[in-house]
């Protein structure tokens, strides 16, 4: 569907501006001059009828193509009552083929429609170009000069307010991702300070203690790493500079290599893998599907009590696809926070509090598959479980 233009009804002096625009629209289309005058006439009867009750309305006219056959529409959003029955309706009513009453969220909707004949040649190109020159025909008298520049006036302030807001929501989402990430890069270096000086105080007294703050200090040294990794990326994401190195790898024979590396650093789940039947090679840049994998399955680790199941799966498709799935035991999502899972910096309220995290893993993930040429989605049900799965093409 395609809006031509659109008039605010604001008193009886637009009455004979929506009589010539809907002439001039028909006229365009290349309707005859009595389907002109008699379309036009409806529609202006019907603004007549609704400017009688109230002076809070818009009229838009728009072209809409359904089962082959074009339809030109007129629809007036107004706040009064109005049913298909209505006595002020009854003039237009007579003149049009199909006029229809419904509500929507509490505005009344009287629609005018006309049928376009197959004969005339309509088309999307040609619904843009009428468009276009309604949006820039010269008004013919003072009052819809006026009226018109009131209306430009009025869409760019609306313009500008939503710009307002979402750059007040962006400034918001910085400021929450800025203390977020201070947050996550101070605490591993708390520890790792804290365990220095624990082990200088142990330098000659215990080596075995000496070695354990030590170990500790690694885990959390990579900790970090992995975070001011992680806002590189997005950095380079967003600035279309994230690169691959691609090469021709079997698929199973890959991800047996990653899972034998994430069972030895996470011994507290049991990590299940299912390959695909046969072999089956991609092309692929190793390090980024790795750091893809290694997100999905430390998520399904995160979120997931120690000892559940964890499950990755490879399956061909007959498209030449192949889809790699990872399925948990955890916690899962509501259907509100799976519909936003992808988004960059989005982490659930609800889980924000338990488990650390700056919200920027499965949107790199998203990313790499889609520079793999794949897809990537998930499944999941509250406290049930979450699937992850990504789909890669095959290559011979």
């Amino acid at each position: 569907m395609l809006e031509i233009v659109s008039i605010n009804l604001d008193n009886e002096l637009d009455l004979p501006i929506t009589h010539k625009k809907a002439a001039a629209i028909t006229k365009y289309i290349g309707l005859t001059l009595s389907t002109q005058t008699t379309f036009a006439t409806a529609v202006s009867e019907a603004c007549r009828a609704v400017l009688e009750k109230t002076l809070s309305s818009v009229l838009s006219f728009r072209l809409k193509r359904e089962d082959g056959r074009w339809f030109l529409s007129a629809r007036i959003t107004t706040d009064g009552h109005f049913t298909e029955n209505s006595e002020e309706l009854k003039y237009a009513r007579r003149l049009i083929p199909v006029l229809e009453v419904s509500k929507n969220h509490g505005a009344t909707i009287i629609l005018l429609r006309l049928g376009i004949p197959r004969s005339v040649k309509v088309s999307g190109d040609m619904a843009s170009r009428l468009a276009e020159h309604m949006r820039t025909s010269v008004a013919e008298s003072p009052y819809e000069e006026v009226k018109q520049r009131n209306q430009e006036l009025f869409s760019l302030a609306e313009q500008k307010e939503e710009q307002l807001k979402m750059a007040a929501l962006l400034n918001e989402k910085k400021s929450e991702f800025l203390s977020i990430a201070s947050h996550e890069l101070r605490s591993p270096l708390t520890i790792i300070k804290a365990y220095a000086q624990m082990g200088k105080s142990f330098e000659s007294k215990d080596p075995a203690k000496m070695a354990m703050y030590l170990d500790k200090i690694n885990q959390q040294a990579t900790k970090v790493n992995t975070l001011i990794q992680q806002l590189l990326d997005v950095s380079k994401i967003e600035n279309n500079k994230l690169e691959y190195q691609m090469e021709r790898v079997d698929l199973n024979t890959f991800i047996a290599e990653v899972l034998g590396d994430i069972r030895i650093a996470n011994p507290s789940h049991v990590i299940e893998v299912k390959p695909m039947v046969g072999n089956g090679f991609v092309s692929i840049d190793k390090l980024r599907l790795e750091q893809a994998l290694v997100n999905l399955i430390g998520n399904a680790i995160k979120y997931s009590a120690k000892g559940k199941l964890i499950t990755v799966s490879v399956n061909l498709q007959l498209n030449d696809q192949v889809v790699i799935s990872v399925k948990d035991e955890g916690i899962g999502l509501s259907e509100e926070n799976l519909a936003r899972v992808f988004e960059k910096f989005f982490r659930a309220e609800d889980i924000s509090q338990k488990v650390s995290g700056l919200g920027m893993g499965l949107y790199i993930t998203t990313h790499i598959i889609k520079g793999h040429k794949g897809n990537i989605w998930a499944e999941s049900k509250e406290n049930e479980g979450s699937t992850f799965s990504f789909s890669l093409p095959l290559v011979a």
